[in-house]
């Protein structure tokens, strides 16, 4: 017992090492996301950071002593080779794990969760959206940190043999005492004596959101969030639901007056969903001047200068857009039918009201987070995607290049009878940032979106040659920010800043700036109208150009979720429902706003699930 008391010890060790390890491998890799973080600052998240490794150390350490017990039931000893497989795979699994989690990062600004697992359903996808040599790279480095920790772990750590044969009196002994070490386990795996176990929570020790994510063990992270897919009953009640209802509603009011910009009700309708297209690369919102062709198109239309993406990924923009309906952290609506089948959806309700062609376009791949039944769902007649597309059209990795996507886009909108709604998403400022062009910004991110920004150009003088523009609204609408040159993390308001742009020979109006807060959710209830179509039924849709509206936009992330107006910035941890940032809330019933919208939202969402609402 005592050999296999001090390997259990040796054993527990090695993962608190591993895990310090790396976490100082995030730091260095990740630094520059740290947003002038002081570097003793994020010194100190292994501090509780070794609270969360503690936790998942001991899931495995318990583990370890179930496997030894059974070894004892079955041959009276301690088996070292059951401990030397069993970390052989878990040493590679968990190594690949971090080693992805660390790359993540850069993309997403935040750890692995059960929506990141979520892209192994198609993982094609996945790999067209990076590049061959971080593939190999990646693998390199999997093989050769996991060689380098296995020979550690044969040569230091499991070193005895346990090839003491006990009697049962004797084995029995070493049976309770293994499983006496087991239950001790409770403690570190629950984080405290207390009622209360460990959540996530406890990485937020800091003012500085880099010190809170180096802290976070990804591996814990990923096992609670797969452990919590599901909203639990009241995880989003912060009031009483008549309460709640009455404050939602205070939020959505709005007069039936509004600013009507249309020459027309019954234009053909264009929607472009631009990938990526963040503040970054806006001029008008602080970015760099990337998109000379948006900025063109700006003087002949509306700019809608205060709108946000309602989360940081594509199948959330895509409802968003085309639904009205805001995300749930954790849950993208797009992947269960079952919920987004009684959604409304834009095009339904055009066609509803007259308009005879339904067209969507997409240069990818229709599987993507369930997109074709989401397409099927909102009742397009004509789609098209990557496989009616010649190969030579296509990129090396993610899809085809905007410049095909748009030319085939002018022609259906052409072959369509007016009024006609024509919705395309475009895909080449998508990662691995593929592009057809001769490089014009160092930078990959940049010069993706100013290639796409040169097609929309192309598309728009194609529109007015082939006489659609005079009777079109065309609506250029981005589908999330991104973390992107400025590095921008969960919990900046910058990080969701989106353009929106309606321009067209069907506007009555010109170089037009509104100021008003809104999100991708808010197209519903700003667009119908001007159709003199009724938009009652998206609720979590407002009307920007109603003249009483409360501007305003929801955001939501994996871990969190936010309100955010010209007054407040405000975004809160789902765990412990805690402020991560409260920004110029002048009055409780500000500092509300955002539970007050979640939980409206969650009970909703909620309620679509059990009663197929």
């Amino acid at each position: 017992m005592k050999k296999f008391l001090y390997t259990f010890l040796r054993i527990w060790l090695f993962w608190l090492l591993f895990f310090a390890f790396f976490r100082a491998v995030f730091i260095l890799v990740n630094y520059g996301y740290a947003d002038n973080t002081p570097f003793l600052e994020t010194l100190a998240s292994f501090g509780p950071g070794l609270r969360m490794d503690l936790s998942f150390s001991g899931y495995l350490m318990l583990l370890t002593a179930v496997v030894q017990v059974a070894s004892l039931l079955i041959q009276r000893q301690f088996c070292r080779n059951c401990l030397l497989w069993m970390y052989y795979l878990l040493i590679p699994l968990f190594t690949g794990l971090l080693l992805g989690d660390i790359n993540l990062f850069r993309y997403w600004g935040g750890h692995l969760n059960s929506e990141a697992m979520a892209f192994l359903k198609t993982p094609g996808i996945v790999l067209n959206s990076i590049s061959w040599s971080e593939v190999l790279l990646f693998v390199f480095l999997l093989g050769a940190v996991s060689f380098g920790l296995i020979y550690l772990f044969r040569r230091w750590i499991v070193t005895d043999r346990f090839l003491d044969v006990f009697s049962w009196k004797k084995a029995g002994v070493n049976i309770f005492l293994t499983l006496f070490l087991a239950a001790l386990m409770i403690v570190p795996i629950r984080g405290s004596f207390g009622v209360a176990p460990i959540n996530t929570g406890v990485a937020y020790f800091s003012n500085y959101l880099f010190a809170n994510n180096a802290a976070v063990n990804p591996l814990w992270n990923l096992a609670y969030s797969m452990k919590r897919s599901g909203i639990e009953d009241g995880q989003y009640r912060f009031m009483e639901s008549q309460e709640n209802e009455l404050l939602f509603s205070e939020m959505m009011k709005e007069s039936s007056d509004f600013s009507a910009v249309l020459k027309t009700r019954n234009p053909n309708v264009i929607v472009v969903l631009l990938e990526s297209f963040s503040a970054q690369v806006i001029e008008q919102l602080g970015g760099e001047s990337v998109t000379p062709q948006l900025n063109q198109l700006m003087t002949e239309g509306i700019f809608f200068k205060n709108v946000f993406a309602t989360s940081f990924r594509s199948d959330y923009g895509m409802v968003g857009t085309m639904a009205g309906y805001p995300g749930i952290p954790g849950y993208s609506i797009m992947q269960y039918p079952d919920k987004s089948r009684k959604l409304s959806f834009i095009p339904k309700e055009l066609k509803k009201s007259g308009y005879r062609d339904l067209n969507f376009i997409y240069g990818g791949d229709m599987g993507f987070k369930n997109l074709k039944s989401l397409i099927t769902l909102a009742g397009f007649d004509d789609v098209v995607d990557i496989d009616d597309f010649p190969a030579d059209f296509k990129g090396e990795k993610w899809g085809v290049h905007d410049e095909y996507t748009f030319d085939r886009f002018a022609s259906m909108i052409e072959e369509s009878q007016s009024p006609s709604f024509n919705f395309m998403f475009t895909l080449s400022s998508h990662e691995p940032f593929d592009v057809p062009m001769k490089r014009v910004y160092e930078n990959d991110y940049f010069n993706s979106v100013h290639y796409t920004d040169s097609c929309l150009g192309v598309f728009v003088d194609a529109l007015k040659k082939k006489s659609l523009w005079d009777n079109s609204l065309v609506v250029l609408i981005a589908d999330h920010g991104v973390t992107g040159p400025e590095k921008l993390g969960y919990t900046q308001e910058r990080r969701y800043r989106i353009p929106m742009l309606w321009t067209g020979g069907a506007l009555a109006v010109r170089d037009t700036v509104v100021e008003t807060y809104g999100s991708q959710a808010d197209l519903a209830a700003t667009l119908l109208p001007q159709l003199g179509i009724e938009s009652d039924d998206f609720i979590f849709s407002k009307n920007i150009l109603n003249e009483e509206s409360n501007g305003f936009a929801f955001i939501q992330y994996p871990d969190g979720f936010g309100y955010v107006d010209n007054d407040q910035f405000q975004v809160f941890d789902k765990n412990t429902l805690k402020p991560l940032v409260l920004e110029g809330a002048r009055s409780k019933s500000d500092s509300l706003k955002a539970k007050v919208f979640m939980q409206k939202l969650a009970t909703d969402f909620k309620e679509r699930i059990s009663n197929g609402k």
